[in-house]
């Protein structure tokens, strides 16, 4: 008992590292770059109340404490994020971004503690369906939330602005977070399926990195052959117009060399 206790709690603390702060090299990097092309803002405001919804979720079950800290790191993060886009997209100021980043964390906050609230009272009355609806949304703004920007690698047909760091501390948080709740007293299978959906989604993100940039290099490729086949054929045109043009200059100079040599009447 005290083994899976142990396995639980620090499996729980290495998600907590990993997929609380699994946004902090995404929004450097946007940082760092001065745009935030390629990354969907609607994936980072969806995330935001994913995270909302997790910590509610994670709170009202009394789960490991580091799965506690861990959606109110993220949210914190997921809050930057979009307040990047509206820095590098849409020219806010440095103030008015900072007031709208402020706004959006006391939103948030205030939402999060008046569902558990709600949470805890649902627990009290034995309202299973409503403690039920607590975990399923969770699951459904998380996948939701990876849509946009599958549909923006899509749309451009490559992966932008998306760091790899970020990608790798979301996978490698969400499988600390799955044995937690493995060797944990209770197996949640709501909360066990969001931590799988995220890592398969972002496995996909990575594969589809490489898939594009793979497309991209062919396209390229054969752009680089075609533009190498037009200059190709415009240097043989030009060779056969100088060629007939020599034949011709030489045909010509030989014609009025005959009629110098034609003896006048």
């Amino acid at each position: 008992m005290t083994d899976r206790y142990l396995v639980e709690q620090v499996c729980g603390y290495f998600g907590l590292v990993f997929w609380s702060l699994q946004l902090a090299p995404q929004a450097y990097k946007t940082y760092r770059r001065g745009t935030s092309t390629g990354v969907s803002v609607w994936t980072m405001l969806i995330w935001t109340f994913a995270g909302v919804f997790i910590g509610v979720y994670n709170i009202g079950l009394g789960v490991a404490i580091g799965l506690w800290i861990q959606p109110q790191i993220f949210t914190f993060i997921s809050c930057i994020c979009v307040s990047q886009e509206f820095r590098y997209q849409h020219g806010w100021s440095k103030l008015k971004t900072f007031c709208g980043f402020a706004a959006s964390c006391v939103f948030v906050g205030g939402l999060e503690a008046g569902l558990i609230f709600a949470f805890k009272k649902a627990q009290q009355v034995n309202n299973e369906h409503a403690i039920r609806f607590f975990g399923i949304i969770p699951v459904i703004f998380v996948i939701g939330g990876f849509l946009p920007q599958y549909y923006e690698i899509f749309r451009e047909r490559r992966v932008i602005g998306i760091s790899h760091l970020f990608l790798a501390m979301d996978f490698s948080g969400s499988v600390f977070s799955i044995v937690s709740l493995v060797f944990g007293e209770v197996v949640d299978s709501l909360n066990l399926a969001n931590y799988i959906a995220i890592a398969c989604l972002d496995t996909g993100i990575l594969a589809l990195y490489y898939i594009f940039e793979w497309y991209q290099a062919k396209i390229v490729s054969k752009e680089k052959s075609e533009e190498s086949q037009v200059d190709q054929a415009t240097v043989t045109s030009i060779k056969e117009v100088d060629v007939t043009e020599s034949v011709a200059n030489d045909y010509q100079y030989k014609f009025s060399q005959a009629e110098k040599q034609t003896p006048s009447e």
